[in-house]
C-alpha cells in the first residue's frame, strides 16, 4: 500500500485546439534529479528545503503534474470542475471542510501536482481525531505532511518555469475583483485520507499550450532539472512576474529585474537591449520592433523604480507611433525575457564550467561576428 500526496489548483490553461482532455507530464526523473543534487542547497527557497532534505528520494515511487485545460466552447457541464475533480481524486470527507472547489467556474480549468509514495501511512487522521477543539495528530503525520508539501511546492515552480518558458503566452488583463486564489492539498493512504486548503493563483496566469509542441517542454523540463540546484535568480524573478492573472505594472519590472539578472552587475541598459536583439531578431524590420519595445519598457521601468510617476495597466503609451495599452509592454516583454531565458539556460546546460545565467561581452560579440 503506497501514499499519495497532491496538490490540486485551479488553472487558466488553455489547449490550443480547445479540448479539454488532460495532459500529464511525469516528473519522476526530474524530481529524483532535482532531490540527489541536494537542492536545498541553493541560496533561495521556492518552499521548504528543511522538508526536501529529509525526502527519501527511494521511497519516490512516481511524480507528475496532471493540467485539466480550461473550457472553451461546446455542451457546458457546470458541474464538471468538481465531478472530474472527485474522480481524480476521489470524494473529500465533508469533516475536513474542503470544499471551496465546488464553486470553481466551469469555464477554468484545474492543476494536480501529484507525488505517490512506496511507503504507507497509517498515521493520517480520521474523523474522531478532528473531534476535540484542537485536532489530535501524529507527530509522524505533521512531520510526513511537512516533507510532502515541501517537495509538491517545489515540483510547482520547477513545472510552472518550464512550462511559462516553453509556452510564453500574450493575453490582456481584465479588471476582475473577485480573483481566484484557492486550492487544497491531500494525502491519501489505503482508505485514509486527509485534506487542508493551501491556496494559490500561481497556475491562473493565462498559458496556450499546444500538445504538439509538448516534446518541447518535456525537453526544457529534462534540461532544467539537471541546474535547478544552482541559483538561477533570473527564472525566480520571471515566476514572481507571472505569478498570478492579477498582474500590474509593477510586474513590468519583475520581468526586467529577471533580464538584467541574466548580465553581470552595472551592465548598461543598452547593452542588454543589443544583445537581445541581436539574439532574436532575425531581420531589421524585426531589430527595430525589438528594440523600441525594449525602449518603451525599460523607460517605464525607470518612471516607476525612480518615483516619476506610476502606470496603470490601462494607461496609453506610444509605440510604434500608435497608441497601445500600458499593459502591451509587460506581454510583449514576457515574450522577449522568456526568449533570453532558454537562450541562457542552453548555453548553462553544454557549458559544464557555468554554475549560473550570464550572458557576457564574448556572447555579444560572437553574435556580432558570427562564424560563417
Amino acid at each position: 500500500m503506497s501514499t499519495i500526496s497532491r496538490w490540486i489548483l485551479p488553472c487558466y490553461h488553455t489547449d490550443s485546439e480547445f479540448s479539454t482532455e488532460p495532459i500529464t507530464i511525469d516528473l519522476t526523473d526530474n524530481l529524483n534529479l532535482i532531490l540527489s543534487n541536494e537542492v536545498w542547497n541553493r541560496k533561495f527557497e521556492y518552499g521548504f528545503t528543511g522538508g526536501l532534505k529529509n525526502t527519501e528520494i527511494n521511497d519516490i515511487k512516481r511524480a507528475s503534474v496532471i493540467i485539466f485545460p480550461r473550457f472553451i466552447s461546446g455542451m457546458v457541464n457546470e458541474n464538471r470542475i468538481p465531478e472530474l475533480i472527485e474522480k481524480h481524486c476521489g470524494k473529500l470527507p465533508e469533516y475536513l471542510k474542503v470544499e471551496n472547489y465546488k464553486n470553481w467556474s466551469h469555464n477554468i480549468g484545474f492543476a494536480v501536482i501529484e507525488v505517490e509514495y512506496k511507503k504507507s501511512l497509517k498515521t493520517i487522521p480520521i474523523k474522531k481525531d478532528f473531534a476535540g477543539y484542537i485536532p489530535n495528530w501524529n507527530e509522524e503525520f505533521l512531520n510526513t505532511y511537512h516533507k510532502h508539501f515541501a517537495v509538491l511546492k517545489e515540483l510547482k515552480f520547477f513545472f510552472l518555469a518550464g512550462l511559462h518558458l516553453s509556452f510564453p503566452t500574450t493575453s490582456i488583463v481584465i479588471r476582475d475583483d473577485s480573483s481566484i486564489n484557492d486550492g487544497f492539498f491531500q494525502i491519501n493512504s489505503g482508505q485514509r485520507k486527509y485534506a487542508t486548503l493551501k491556496a494559490s493563483s500561481s497556475f491562473m496566469h493565462e498559458v496556450l499550450i499546444e500538445r504538439t509542441k509538448l516534446k518541447n517542454l518535456i525537453g526544457n523540463l529534462n534540461g532544467l532539472a539537471t541546474k535547478w540546484h544552482f541559483n538561477l535568480w533570473p527564472i525566480k524573478r520571471y515566476l514572481t512576474a507571472v505569478e498570478s492573472y492579477q498582474i500590474s505594472m509593477d510586474n513590468l519590472l519583475d520581468l526586467l529585474y529577471s533580464l538584467e539578472g541574466l548580465f553581470s552587475k552595472n551592465t548598461s541598459s543598452d547593452f542588454i537591449k543589443m544583445t537581445c536583439v541581436l539574439s532574436l531578431a532575425n531581420n531589421k524590420k524585426e531589430a527595430k520592433s525589438l528594440k523600441e519595445i525594449l525602449d518603451v519598457g525599460f523607460r517605464i521601468r525607470n518612471d516607476i523604480a525612480h518615483g516619476e510617476r506610476s502606470y496603470d495597466l490601462y494607461d496609453k503609451i506610444k509605440l510604434a507611433g500608435k497608441e497601445k495599452l500600458a499593459q502591451d509592454i509587460y506581454w510583449k516583454i514576457k515574450v522577449i525575457v522568456a526568449q533570453m531565458i532558454i537562450l541562457a539556460t542552453s548555453k548553462l546546460i553544454t557549458n559544464p564550467n557555468l554554475r549560473n545565467l550570464k550572458f557576457n561581452e564574448d556572447d555579444f560579440l560572437d553574435l556580432i561576428y558570427k562564424e560563417e
